[in-house]
């Protein structure tokens, strides 16, 4: 996916951004506050996201 897609919701009030991070700087749980420190976002913005940052950092190693 190009860096420049604008991606927009298709229902109201569901999804606040959609946004680009580094992998780095996603949290690994609920109390990791990187993302607070780095980018002023809340780690619980990641709720969704959580889930799947462990094996995305493994999976990037790997290759």
């Amino acid at each position: 996916i190009p860096r420049d897609t604008k991606f927009q919701p298709r229902t109201r009030y569901e999804i606040k951004a959609c946004e680009w991070f580094p992998l780095a700087d996603l949290p690994s749980n609920r109390k990791d506050m990187t993302p607070k420190l780095k980018m002023g976002v809340s780690p619980n913005s990641f709720f969704m996201v959580l889930p799947f940052v462990k094996r995305m950092r493994r999976w990037v190693a790997e290759r």
